[in-house]
């Protein structure tokens, strides 16, 4: 065996031997439910299988008064690991009384459904009005940026839709403007509007509907279903945006047949600048919000990327709004690939329909003066 050949197998090994070390499967609850899967730390499996060991109740004692935010996630990363992190940012959110009811809801009634029964059981929706805002080259990929099995359910349901025409790589400015104004418009035809986006289309949202409140031309809005959204920039397009890296992106995007303002729209989703930039955004209180997010585990991009637990493109912590509903999709990324997303949508659909005329009933049964 030459030195070459000694080195190569001593470093497949290694890189063997610590993935072997890192990957600890694990029998456990999740969400109140049996959960099986892998982890990278035994903290992250005693969180799982013994929530009541030691180690457990003194980790969550000493982060309980620790504001939930890609900070502290960080924070736990680099003292603990990933997973980690991860489970103490799904086990916070569940902590909350909204998200546990949501949740249970959403499961439950995912358990209930089986493949081509959703199709027919949209009949609640036959007052309202969907509207989509795609994601980022929507126009030439096929993995749901689109909507398109979403929007072939409504079709043959006879619901009404409308995919706003958002430029496909177009800056976080000039897609904003297109939704404010087609929002406006359908705002005058429509009574009950439910707006579901899917990652960058979710920071435009949100941005667009900012500029919304400040016209009052909303009021038809009645909800936004927050799909994978990237609402503060992602660390990606601050690894895209080094030039080597761009010059690659920029011919890979030409090739396509893309026309796109490459510099433009790597500052507009720079994480670096956007978690600042994007901070204050404030949703109308109004508009009730659901954050559908994708939590992987052991499946999450690397550190030089990462620094917390993410879905391959936004950190977890900054995937939600502020004051909305948060419901988790375990052990996908941010493609959700693998998930049937139809049954998924028509469950967040249901629990916003049925809110809707639960709040309507109680405000019918109110002594207004």
């Amino acid at each position: 065996m030459n030195k070459i050949t000694f080195v190569v197998c001593f470093i497949t090994f290694f890189c063997i031997s610590v993935s072997a070390q890192n990957i600890i499967p694990v029998e456990g609850v999740l969400f109140g439910r049996p959960f099986q899967c892998n982890v990278d730390h035994e903290l992250a499996k005693k969180m799982l299988s013994n929530p009541n060991d030691s180690s457990v109740v003194q980790f969550f004692s000493d982060y309980n008064a620790y504001v939930l935010n890609t900070e502290t996630l960080s924070e736990i990363t680099q003292k603990y690991s990933m997973d980690v992190a991860t489970l103490f940012f799904v086990e916070k959110i569940f902590e909350q009384e909204k998200n546990r009811q949501l949740q249970d809801y959403y499961l439950t009634a995912i358990e209930s459904f089986s493949n081509g029964q959703t199709e027919g059981s949209l009949s609640f929706l036959q007052n309202h009005f969907i509207v989509f805002i795609p994601g980022f080259r929507y126009k030439h990929i096929h993995n749901g940026a689109n909507f398109i099995d979403q929007r072939l359910m409504l079709d043959s349901a006879g619901i009404s839709y409308e995919m706003i025409d958002i430029e496909e790589a177009g800056l976080v400015e000039d897609n904003t403007k297109i939704i404010v104004n087609r929002l406006q418009e359908l705002n005058k035809l429509h009574h009950n509007i439910i707006v579901i986006s899917v990652s960058k289309g979710g920071l435009e949202t949100a941005i667009a509907f900012e500029m919304l409140a400040t016209s009052q031309n909303y009021h038809s809005v009645k909800a936004w279903i927050n799909v994978g959204g990237i609402l503060k920039g992602t660390p990606v397009a601050d690894r895209w945006a080094r030039p080597f890296m761009r010059f690659w992106l920029a011919n890979g995007l030409f090739w396509k047949g893309i026309k796109v303002n490459l510099k433009g729209l790597l500052n507009d989703m720079s994480y670096k600048l956007g978690k600042e930039k994007y901070k204050s955004i404030k949703i109308p209180p109004t508009i009730n919000t659901i954050n559908l997010i994708a939590v992987p585990l052991l499946q999450q991009q690397k550190k030089s990327i990462f620094s917390s637990p993410n879905d391959g493109f936004s950190p977890l912590a900054d995937a939600i709004t502020e004051d909305g509903l948060v419901v988790v999709e375990m052990g996908v990324n941010h493609f959700f690939k693998g998930v049937d997303l139809n049954s998924r949508m028509m469950v967040l659909l249901q629990y916003i329909v049925e809110n809707q005329t639960l709040t309507q009933k109680n405000l019918s049964n109110c002594d207004i003066p």
